[in-house]
C-alpha cells in the first residue's frame, strides 16, 4: 500500500511539473484578433496573468490564461472562462462564449482576424 501511495504522489508531481513546463512554453507576446476587425497586443505572463500593451476595449474581459493540453484557456480576473482556444502551428483559435466572436491568438505578430 505504501508503494502505491508513493507512486501516486510521484505521478501527481510529475503531471504538475509537465503542466507548469507547458505554461512556460506558451507564455509570451501575442496578437489577439477579436472578430473581423479588432486586433490587440497582449502579453501572456508565466504566472498566468494577461496584460494588454495598448488599449483593447474588446478584449478587456481577458485578465488571466492557462495552458491546456491542446491549447489555451482565456479567463476573467475572477477566473471565469472567456474562451478555450485550440492550438495549431503556434496559433490558437476559438470562440468567445459570451457573444460568439471568433478569437485568434497569434505568436508571430500577424493575428488573422476571422468572422463568426
Amino acid at each position: 500500500m505504501t508503494n502505491l501511495r508513493s507512486l501516486m504522489i510521484a505521478s501527481a508531481a510529475l503531471a504538475l511539473s509537465a503542466v507548469s513546463a507547458q505554461a512556460d512554453g506558451t507564455a509570451g507576446a501575442y496578437k489577439l484578433a477579436i472578430g473581423a476587425k479588432t486586433t490587440c497586443a497582449v502579453n501572456l505572463a508565466a504566472d498566468g496573468s494577461a496584460a494588454y500593451t495598448g488599449d483593447c476595449a474588446q478584449g478587456s474581459d481577458v485578465a488571466r490564461w492557462q495552458a491546456k493540453f491542446n491549447g489555451v484557456e482565456l479567463k476573467t480576473a475572477r477566473g471565469e472562462t472567456v474562451a478555450i482556444l485550440k492550438g495549431k502551428d503556434g496559433t490558437y483559435t476559438g470562440t468567445r462564449f459570451s457573444d460568439g466572436s471568433a478569437l485568434t491568438l497569434s505568436a508571430d505578430g500577424a493575428a488573422v482576424a476571422s468572422t463568426h
